[in-house]
């Protein structure tokens, strides 16, 4: 009982300091707080006066200035300037304990409907990444919700409601069947007459509701859930006053405006029972990533050898292929927007991924200066000049400077990878910053590593990056210390049999510059390199494994790792061919994160591969880790 007690009140500590660290950084603006209230509680009318709704977290949608960070924003549809009647909308949210996701939208407007033209109707046009689906990255649910009546012109007329379109609804008519009523839902007061323009109308107010359990969440568990969602409100004014020199179309949107395709990015909607209407604070979510400062150590030499004792002190993550252990493990929506993608090459179906793409990313700043390396394990290193058959990573960078035709920030690609000749080099934008001497890099193979040679067994190789923050829109203090990001590995073999040939492309959170999603990344000054502290700090719910460093190692390696609560480990490794060479078991006092050091020095040079298991000793709950790779160089 001690023990419990004791844990019980270090995990409250930790929390309340948590909570302090995570103050200090700027709030995350891609994060929503949906409150719980009872099932029954709201009535679906479109009235918005229960009382709940006074009290819910609510996001800010306006025409013309910038919305949340990183990728709300606006734009005229057609071009026209919106002289008239600019979106200012608020849009609220909460859950139910049915496992349900209430949305209000109170969008004053002196224009309200719409007519059978693209873009020439008001909406609310929304998708949800489905969380059940076994593809990743989670492919997007539309959820459409306008007086666009394409096709139907004797459907507009004064008074009209909006209409479903999307999986719950028909693109073709008015009709949905009672299950596609029960996943998703709506109503809508008109505060003046929709469609008609004789008289100026003051606005339209909907309530919506979505079952969050057809898509795979589960809100009202002890942990709650994160839903992965994004909107815009689409406004068209003066349609049927019969002067087209006023008529102006637009759309404003949270994070991404589209509802067919993950692109831009997403906001995390937050909800749990212990999370209520009651609550007056609201929990502070941390970063996806505290990048740490290496300002303890010096500046690593930028050749590709990721040697330097900073390395290892870095934020680090892991990249494999068709590891959906992994992807799970990645913070907030990281498991869902976070994926993979095989081109077709000429080969259908597609062959099979004979050496499955498996790296290492570390990240550290110094400065204005931010530092990003990738150990990469692959047995056939190549170059080509086609995209689709390189082998190389690509950092996908926000440039805080620099705004697209959308008004959101340019994503840049600072790209490393081998080229037809077998040559390293600079690709995208990382290019420009290296040849203008913003940024250098550095590339080393592994061990007897040749590239385009198929006759051989390679190990792989290593980049190393260092990028000027400055000559990507951040100030020379770093401002705000927010940076946006994703990271793709990219590896293709090739063999005499063409048709075996494949390219692979695995991200985590951004494959390229148009999405799907971002990470919510602080520069921290206060945190160092190698010094664990509390705001790198977890009390995991399961069991997490984290990889080992440093990798490929001789004769000696660390496995990280965390467990949520006291128990029993066993760490289990085995050799190519998948026989057990050895286990350790042992036990853990508390939940946290932890370090086991593997020593290699009777084993030959080879890969090998780990897994933990773990029992918990107040639950009994058994878990197993995903697979973990290594490589014992002699």
């Amino acid at each position: 009982m001690r023990k419990n007690i004791l844990l019980v009140s270090f995990i409250s500590v930790f929390t309340f300091l948590q909570g302090l660290i995570f103050a200090q950084y700027a709030p995350r603006q891609d994060v929503i707080w949906a409150k719980m209230v009872p099932a029954g509680s709201i009535t679906l009318d479109g009235v918005l006066n229960e009382p709940a709704w006074s009290v819910a977290d609510s996001v800010k949608v306006v025409y013309g200035i910038p919305g949340p960070l990183p990728t709300s924003a606006w734009r005229p549809e057609f071009q026209e300037e919106v002289y008239y009647d600019k979106t200012n909308a608020t849009v609220k949210f909460l859950a139910t304990t049915d496992n349900k996701l209430y949305l209000a939208f109170n969008i004053p407007d002196s224009s309200v409907g719409g007519n059978q033209d693209w873009a020439r109707w008001d909406g609310i046009l929304m998708s949800l990444m489905e969380k059940a689906a076994k593809s990743r990255p989670s492919p997007a649910v539309e959820y459409f919700y306008t007086w666009w009546y394409v096709n139907k012109p004797a459907y507009v007329k004064p008074g009209v409601p909006p209409r479903f379109i999307g999986r719950y609804g028909n693109f073709d008519d008015t009709t949905r069947t009672p299950e596609q009523v029960a996943a998703w839902d709506a109503k809508t007061t008109v505060l003046g007459i929709s469609c008609d323009d004789a008289l100026a109308d003051r606005g339209w107010n909907v309530e919506m509701k979505i079952d969050l359990g057809v898509l795979g969440y589960n809100v009202v568990t002890t942990d709650g859930d994160i839903v992965a969602l994004n909107f815009s409100i689409w406004d068209v004014d003066w349609v049927f006053a019969g002067n087209p020199t006023r008529v102006a179309s637009s759309r404003t949107w949270i994070q991404n405006p589209w509802g067919n395709a993950n692109t831009f990015n997403r906001i995390r909607i937050f909800a749990r029972p212990g999370v209520t209407t009651a609550t007056t604070t609201l929990p502070i979510v941390r970063p996806d990533v505290v990048v740490p400062n290496g300002v303890n150590y010096a500046d690593p030499t930028i050749n590709g050898n990721l040697n330097e004792p900073v390395w290892q002190g870095a934020y680090t993550f892991n990249i494999a292929w068709d590891d959906t252990v992994l992807r799970k493990s990645y913070p907030t929506i990281g498991p869902l927007a976070s994926g993979q993608f095989q081109p077709e090459l000429g080969g259908n179906p597609r062959p099979p991924v004979i050496d499955p793409s498996f790296a290492t990313v570390r990240m550290f700043f110094k400065g204005n200066h931010l530092y990003l390396s990738a150990d990469v394990n692959d047995q056939l290193v190549q170059g080509s000049a086609e995209f689709d058959k390189i082998d190389g990573v690509s950092f996908i960078i926000a440039d805080r400077s620099k705004l697209t035709g959308d008004n959101t920030f340019v994503f840049q690609r600072l790209g490393v990878n081998f080229n037809h000749a077998g040559l390293a080099e600079a690709s995208d934008y990382l290019k420009t910053m290296v040849d203008t001497g913003w940024a250098t890099f550095g590339v080393r193979l592994k061990g007897s590593t040749t590239v385009n040679n198929r006759t051989d067994i390679d190990e792989g190789f290593q980049i190393e990056i260092k990028v000027d923050l400055t000559k990507l829109g951040m100030p020379g203090d770093l401002g705000d210390k927010l940076i946006f990001m994703g990271a793709m590995l990219a590896d293709a073999d090739s063999f005499d049999d063409p048709l075996a040939n494949y390219g692979t492309r695995t991200w985590w959170f951004r494959e390229h510059d148009g999405g799907p999603a971002t990470a919510w990344m602080v520069l921290d000054p206060n945190t160092l390199v190698g010094v664990e502290n509390v705001a790198n700090g977890i009390i995991p719910t399961s069991l997490e494994l984290y990889g080992n460093y440093p990798n490929p190692f001789n004769p000696t390696t660390k496995i990280k790792y965390a467990v949520p609560e006291a128990g029993n480990i066993t760490i289990t490794f085995f050799n190519s061919i998948g026989e057990e060479i050895y286990s350790s078991k042992f036990s853990s006092n508390n939940a946290g994160l932890y370090e086991y050091q593997f020593d290699a020095s009777n084993l030959s040079s080879g890969v090998y591969f780990y897994k933990i298991s773990f029992i918990g000793s107040s639950t009994g709950k058994a878990n197993q880790s995903r697979i973990g790779k290594m490589i014992l160089m002699k």
